[in-house]
């Protein structure tokens, strides 16, 4: 069930709709963690460049994740296919 959970990301005051408040909470937490962070690197920039730049970052970090995570499935698929090389070779063995 979709409920309207009210936020305030940097700054602003919003009004978000989803279905896990929870999750979108944790989310909008990220966000305006990366825009303080930002803010206290670059004080010269306004809160919608911060915002951009905060979102940029976010996508980086979820591209790596993906990236990671395609390289952690194809690890474990190599491995489980020597394992199963393994126990055929060895079930092909005769008994002693």
């Amino acid at each position: 069930m979709t409920k309207a959970i009210r936020v305030t990301i940097g700054g602003k005051d919003l009004t978000l709709r989803g279905d896990n408040e929870e999750k979108i909470k944790k989310s909008v937490r990220e966000v305006n963690l990366q825009i303080q962070q930002l803010q206290h690197a670059l004080r010269e920039h306004s809160t919608p460049t911060l915002s951009l730049l905060a979102a940029l970052n976010i996508a980086e970090r979820y591209h790596d994740t993906v990236d990671q995570h395609g390289r952690d499935v194809a690890y474990v698929a190599d491995e489980l296919e020597k394992m199963a090389q393994y126990l055929d070779r060895a079930a092909r063995q005769p008994l002693p």
